[in-house]
């Protein structure tokens, strides 16, 4: 990647440059993070990109410049990043202006007034649903000021039309997945060895940020116990922590969740891993039997897309979860797994119990052919056809 430099020597850089601005990039691992890094790779080949991310990012490789700023405390990240973005929009002149979140609506409104061209942001979800005063006041307004929105859902975009983001000029753009190579039967073996688990369980896999509304909590208190019940083997992995810089995030500690599942007889049933990535985490998806996503549905706190019910289907992986939010974007009914009504719990386990009842890995071809139609590559080619279109020249 290269550095972060006002002036530096070597041939200058032909292409027209554009300008991202963002809190969620890597090293941080979650779904905003990683749509965030694919549309920079999607668009770093071609024009000249300069990303503004909170520290850490720097690390990441590629052909763009990046200029850090401290992500804690967030008022500190908000008006650090606003500063810095107007004075590369004065420096660098982009000729586009993308924002990675509805909080950098602001920023991306100020550069691209700067240098007179559009401003467009990606919404996920709580971009368009949160009541919060501060962010009705500050941030819902710079949000309809902008030239459009990239919405990751149809529910996400209807909520983005209801809110007037965009002017009304609204992309619905799903994310994408990586196809990974087929499981092995070590690597079931291997999961279940270096996690204490018995060799015959059957895993139900949850992967997410603990965070009240991913639903893991009532899902421990209200389905675990009736599919252990039905499936003795049945064991509980939880994959993820809970989130430390994102906003509105109702975190849940694993110190809770284990007490739920000790107060309801499930001590031994419920197993923390911690945050997963690389192989790391294909591997899991590989031993498990059924991928849980208990989504809450709260619309002022939509789950936007549900990119993690998209990873299990690319692993052959089954997904079981409630229909709301964004999910049946993410979840092809029966290719990729079962939906069913928000909250009822009865038929979610009976969801669950059934693909249990299967041989392990029936039905893993057609869940991959429906990710396979869902590639980071397309999420890529039409973030690069939407800058062509909307980059206007120096």
């Amino acid at each position: 990647m290269n550095p972060d430099r006002d002036t530096g020597g070597g041939p200058p850089d032909r292409r027209a440059p554009l300008l991202v601005l963002t809190r969620n990039f890597p090293p941080v691992i979650g779904g905003i993070e990683r749509v965030v890094r694919e549309a920079v790779r999607a668009l770093e080949p071609s024009f000249g990109v300069t990303v503004i991310g909170p520290r850490g990012g720097r690390s990441e490789k590629g052909d763009f410049h990046y200029r850090e700023v401290s992500p804690e405390p967030a008022s500190w990240f908000l008006a650090a990043s606003l500063l810095r973005a107007a004075s590369s929009a004065q420096r660098l002149r982009p000729a586009w202006v993308l924002a990675g979140s509805g909080i950098m609506a602001p920023a991306a409104c100020l550069a691209a007034r700067r240098a007179g061209v559009p401003a467009w942001a990606f919404v996920h979800g709580l971009d368009v649903t949160t009541r919060h005063p501060l962010y009705q006041s500050v941030f819902v307004p710079a949000l309809r000021r902008l030239d459009g929105v990239l919405a990751n859902s149809r529910a996400t975009a209807e909520a983005a039309q209801r809110l007037g983001a965009g002017q009304g000029n609204i992309e619905c753009i799903h994310p994408g997945v990586d196809l990974p190579a087929g499981p092995s039967g070590e690597e079931r073996i291997r999961f279940r060895h270096v996690h204490g688990l018995p060799a015959d369980a059957r895993i139900l896999l949850f992967v997410g940020r603990l965070t009240s509304r991913k639903g893991l909590l009532p899902f421990i208190e209200r389905a675990l116990g009736p599919v252990v019940a039905g499936e003795p083997r049945a064991h509980l992995v939880v994959v993820g922590a809970t989130p430390v810089h994102a906003l509105g995030r109702g975190a849940q500690s694993r110190s809770r969740l284990e007490q739920c599942a000790r107060r309801h007889g499930l001590d031994g049933r419920v197993h923390f891993v911690g945050a997963l990535t690389g192989g790391f985490l294909s591997e899991a998806y590989h031993a498990a039997d059924v991928h849980v996503f208990p989504v809450l549905d709260r619309p002022w706190d939509l789950e936007g897309f549900g990119l993690v019910a998209l990873e299990a289907a690319a692993h052959g992986l089954p997904t079981v979860a409630f229909a709301t939010g964004g999910i049946p974007d993410a979840v092809s009914v029966p290719e990729s797994g079962q939906l069913t009504p928000p909250g009822d719990y009865a038929g979610f386990v009976r969801a669950i119990l059934d693909i249990l009842s299967r041989p392990a890995g029936t039905g893993s071809g057609a869940a991959r052919r429906f990710a396979a139609a869902h590639s980071w590559a397309r999420f890529r080619e039409r973030i690069l056809a939407l800058a062509e279109a909307q980059a206007r020249p120096r």
